[in-house]
């Protein structure tokens, strides 16, 4: 588990987090600048989100309610590159009564450091009748026993 690997400052690699991916950067990733584009970091945490939620909330993007995003908050610490081993975190670091944070982290593997840090704020949604909604009970729950339990991983 990543979670028992040093990283920055001697802190645990994502130990926070309660699900994580691993992967190594495909060729697909890289720019003409020869590092990760700005926007894979970003795709990457919407991937562990989504699972997240599906995982989680028990709840896909066919459901009526969901979530959309309302904001997103991202910092790059060091570039990453093709074929680099990395590690996605997520965790809802912020429990509102129609919103709620999702935070990330990515961590170089090969090298043991943060890549980069943000944050998503995002809406209950009522896609039927197109409006928000306060966070069901259900959800708050399962989020609660989620984050409470220990790390899982998914590929």
């Amino acid at each position: 588990m990543l979670s028992s690997d040093l990283g920055r400052i001697g802190q645990p690699m994502l130990d926070d987090f309660k699900l994580v991916t691993s992967f190594t950067i495909p060729f697909s990733d890289i720019d003409m600048l020869q590092h990760v584009n700005n926007v894979a970091y970003i795709r990457w945490c919407e991937t562990v989100r989504t699972e997240y939620f599906a995982t989680v909330m028990r709840s896909d993007i066919t459901s009526e309610r969901g979530m959309i995003q309302a904001n997103i908050n991202f910092t790059y610490e060091r570039q990453l590159a093709y074929r680099e081993a990395i590690a996605v975190g997520v965790r809802v670091s912020r429990l509102g009564t129609k919103s709620l944070d999702f935070g990330y982290e990515i961590w170089s593997v090969t090298h043991n450091a943060r890549a980069a840090h943000g944050i998503t704020t995002v809406v209950a949604y009522d896609f039927t009748n197109r409006r928000t909604i306060e966070i069901p009970q259900e959800w708050r729950d399962r989020i609660d026993e989620y984050e409470r339990g220990p790390q899982r991983s998914f590929i």
